[in-house]
C-alpha cells in the first residue's frame, strides 16, 4: 500500500518493462539510485509509456541533467533541462532548456513564461483570424449574387493594417492570468497553436457575427434609399455600368452612376465601421482566454515586465 518507493539500479536491471511500468503506474514518489546513463535513458521511456497509458490528460516528462552521460535522457524526454553552469557543452546541445543559474527554481519561471508566450500568441491568431470572414463574405456575395460590392478593397486594407495590426501585436504584451500555472500541461498532441475550438469561435462565432453587422448596415442603407435586399439581387452589371444612368429602384426611382456610387461608398463605410466595432469588442474578449476581463483587468506588461494601464491602440 506504500506509495513511495526506492529503487536501486541493480535492481532496476533486472525488471521487465512491465514491471517498470507497474512500480511507475502505482507509486507517486519514486527514488532512482545509483543509476547508468541506459538506465535513465529506459526511466524516461517507461514513464513516457505512463503518458500513453493515462489518455490526454497525462503528464510530461522531464529531465535534468549536466553531464554527457545524461544526454541521452535529456534527448529522449520531452523537455530536457541542462545546467547553464556546471553542464557540459554536449547536455546543453541535448536540452530544450539551460538554466542560466543553475536554479531549479527558474524552471517554474521558465514554464510559466512559457505558458504566458504560448497563451499571448493564441489571442493574437484568435483576433487575427476573425476578421477573415466579413472580409471574404462581401466577395463572396458579390460574386454569387450579383449584388453591388458590399466592402471596398481600400477599407480591407484599413481593417488589416489598422485595426488588426497594432492590436493584435499589443495582445503580445498581455500579463499572465492568475491561473496559469494551476492548470494541467497542455497535450501536445491535441491543444495546438491553432486547432478546432480555436477555429470554430474565429471563424464560426464572433467572425459571422461581425459579417451580420456589416451586412446588416449594408442592407438597411440600401434599403433606406430605395433598394429593398431582395431587388439587389442580379443587378451588379447595370449598377457599375457607366452609361446607365437610369437604373431604377425598388420605388421606380431612377440613379444616376454617380448617385450609385456615393450610396456604395457610403455602403463601404457603414460595412467597415461594423467590422470595427465588432473588433473593439473582439479584443476585450480576446483579452483572456480562461479569467474574467473583471479579474484580469485592463492592463498589459511591458517591455521591462512591469504592469501599465491599457491603452487601447486604435
Amino acid at each position: 500500500d506504500a506509495k513511495a518507493s526506492v529503487v536501486h539500479g541493480g535492481e532496476l536491471k533486472e525488471l521487465t518493462a512491465d514491471q517498470l511500468d507497474e512500480i511507475l503506474k502505482h507509486h507517486t514518489e519514486i527514488v532512482f539510485a545509483r543509476t547508468s546513463p541506459q538506465q535513465k535513458l529506459i526511466i524516461v521511456e517507461g514513464c513516457q509509456r505512463q503518458v500513453s497509458v493515462s489518455g490526454p490528460e497525462g503528464a510530461i516528462v522531464a529531465v535534468t541533467g549536466d553531464g554527457v552521460n545524461d544526454s541521452p535522457a535529456l534527448k529522449k524526454a520531452d523537455i530536457g533541462v541542462a545546467m547553464g553552469i556546471a553542464g557540459s557543452d554536449v547536455s546543453k546541445q541535448a536540452a530544450d532548456m539551460i538554466l542560466l543559474d543553475d536554479n531549479f527554481a527558474s524552471i517554474v519561471t521558465g514554464v510559466e513564461e512559457g505558458r504566458l508566450i504560448f497563451d499571448n500568441l493564441k489571442k493574437s491568431i484568435a483576433y487575427t483570424l476573425t476578421s477573415n470572414i466579413p472580409e471574404i463574405s462581401p466577395f463572396l456575395l458579390f460574386i454569387i449574387a450579383n449584388i453591388p460590392l458590399p466592402l471596398g478593397t481600400v477599407t480591407i486594407l484599413c481593417i488589416d493594417l489598422g485595426t488588426d495590426m497594432v492590436p493584435a501585436i499589443s495582445l503580445a504584451y498581455e500579463a499572465a492570468e492568475s491561473d496559469i500555472m494551476k492548470r494541467q500541461p497542455r497535450n501536445p498532441k491535441t491543444d495546438k497553436l491553432v486547432n478546432e475550438r480555436l477555429i470554430s469561435m474565429a471563424y464560426g462565432q464572433i467572425g459571422m457575427m461581425q459579417a451580420t453587422a456589416g451586412f446588416f448596415a449594408y442592407f438597411v442603407i440600401l434599403a433606406e434609399n430605395g433598394f429593398l435586399p431582395m431587388d439587389l439581387i442580379g443587378i451588379r452589371v447595370l449598377w457599375d455600368d457607366k452609361f446607365v444612368n437610369d437604373l431604377e429602384d425598388s420605388y421606380g426611382q431612377q440613379w444616376t452612376y454617380e448617385r450609385r456610387k456615393i450610396v456604395e461608398f457610403t455602403c463601404h463605410t457603414a460595412f467597415f465601421t461594423s467590422i470595427v466595432i465588432v473588433q473593439w469588442a473582439d479584443l476585450i474578449i480576446c483579452k483572456t482566454r480562461r479569467n474574467s476581463i473583471m479579474q484580469q483587468g485592463m492592463k498589459y506588461v511591458d517591455i521591462e515586465g512591469s504592469p501599465k494601464p491599457h491603452y487601447w491602440p486604435f
